[in-house]
């Protein structure tokens, strides 16, 4: 997977391998999970399960599942690039980096916007040009008038995008500390640290501020309001790569049988907690109190954090829970993930109106299975297509752009 390494600027070095990339075998499996659990949340919603079941208080509270996409981006992206400060090894060029993201996201997105708004007609007439700028360009969460756009989730788009520019920021800002890998080591997590309280504030802030729905909901889902998650991936990536750097035993708790099992029960237990405290949603979008807000938020968090652990931490081809998220069926759905959580809510409006259940802005009750199986095939069925015929395709362009210096990161 990683690109091929280069000379690097202003040496006449030989090339030099890349760091060595560590595969977590868990993460497509987390990621399937996460995308299903977003799909059962829509579903939930249009079918009116949230208002007429009991189930609902729990249902309503599977949109955990964008908390754990961006941990497992802050997770993911930044352990290469710290695991090269430590090692003093290669990282891979800012140029590189980009044009990754911008095969790994712009593609398919483009793809099931211009099916979604041209072909399927979601959601009816067609935007206008400025619209459609801002939807093409994954800008539109900056707009107040178009924060959602035909792809509904798609304002999280914006957001990742959003990490993408910042973390090269990010970690040029870190490179200018000098001093050993522990001392790098220790600066990494009090930065880390100080974005979370950051985050935190930011918040609070908007949380507390009069801001209405519309504009709170807009401050909140743009990347600071995002920041504090990201960090807390971005930590667990300092503690793994500290690890690798010394070639040290995990922690004891780590390497316990019921490591696992203890940490995803916590995640089970704060979710139901969660669904409990909030409990069963209006109909609508719910006006939060000032603390369900902030608590929706930091639960989301914590079980994101106790979901992701055992798939960091202990040994990864032991256990149960963990050989099934590596079974093949798991780790294919996690490979089409991303399609996954493009195409559902699309398919869902079409099931919507193909089933003439529409009855103003909501639709009438539904049977949550049958609606589910319906969305979950085709959106299988698009995520697969979309996977094979242009994610792939794109991702092997990647090496169009040399991927690796050929000098050590700077040792102070």
């Amino acid at each position: 997977m990683s690109p091929e390494a280069v000379g690097g600027l202003g040496s006449t070095a030989q090339p030099v391998d890349a760091p060595k990339r560590i595969r977590f075998p868990c993460f497509d499996g987390f990621r399937a999970i996460a995308a299903i659990s977003v799909l059962v949340t829509h579903v939930a919603y249009l079918s009116g399960l949230n208002t007429r079941s009991a189930l609902g208080a729990f249902t309503a509270r599977m949109d955990v599942g964008v908390a754990v996409f961006f941990l497992i981006s802050g997770f993911l992206l930044y352990r290469p690039f710290v695991a090269a400060r430590y090692d003093d090894q290669p990282r891979e060029a800012t140029g590189a980096y980009f044009w990754r993201r911008a095969l790994r996201i712009f593609p398919a997105y483009w793809l099931a916007l211009t099916v979604t708004i041209f072909v399927l007609q979601v959601p009816g007439d067609v935007p206008s040009a400025k619209d459609l700028l801002l939807y093409y360009s994954l800008t539109h969460l900056y707009s107040l008038g178009n924060i959602f756009g035909p792809i509904l989730s798609s304002y999280t788009l914006v957001t990742e995008v959003a990490f993408y520019l910042f973390l090269p920021l990010f970690v040029f800002a870190l490179s200018r500390v000098g001093g050993g890998a522990e001392r790098r080591m220790r600066f990494d997590l009090v930065a880390l640290a100080a974005l979370f309280v950051f985050g935190v504030t930011y918040r609070v802030a908007v949380a507390y501020g009069s801001f209405g729905l519309t504009r709170m909901g807009q401050l909140e889902n743009i990347l600071p309001g995002w920041i504090d998650v990201f960090s807390v991936g971005m930590a667990l990536a300092v503690v793994s790569a500290w690890l690798s750097h010394h070639n040290a035993r995990e922690p004891v708790w780590a390497r316990l049988r019921v490591f696992p099992a203890a940490s995803w029960s916590i995640a089970v237990a704060l979710f139901v907690v969660l669904s409990v405290w909030i409990g069963r949603p209006s109909s609508g979008s719910p006006h939060y109190t000032f603390w369900e807000d902030l608590g929706i938020h930091y639960f989301y968090l914590a079980i994101g954090f106790f979901f992701l652990l055992p798939g960091i931490f202990g040994p990864q081809r032991s256990g149960r829970v963990r050989r099934l998220l590596q079974y093949p069926a798991v780790q294919w759905l996690g490979l089409i993930s991303y399609g996954l959580y493009l195409w559902n809510e699309t398919w869902l409006e079409k099931y919507v109106e193909w089933t003439g259940r529409a009855n103003g802005v909501f639709p009438e009750p539904s049977p949550f299975w049958t609606m589910f199986l319906a969305v979950f095939a085709l959106s299988v069925a698009a995520a697969t297509v979309s996977y094979y015929v242009v994610e792939r395709p794109a991702l092997r362009l990647k090496s169009l752009v040399p991927g690796w210096r050929s000098v050590p990161a700077r040792r102070g």
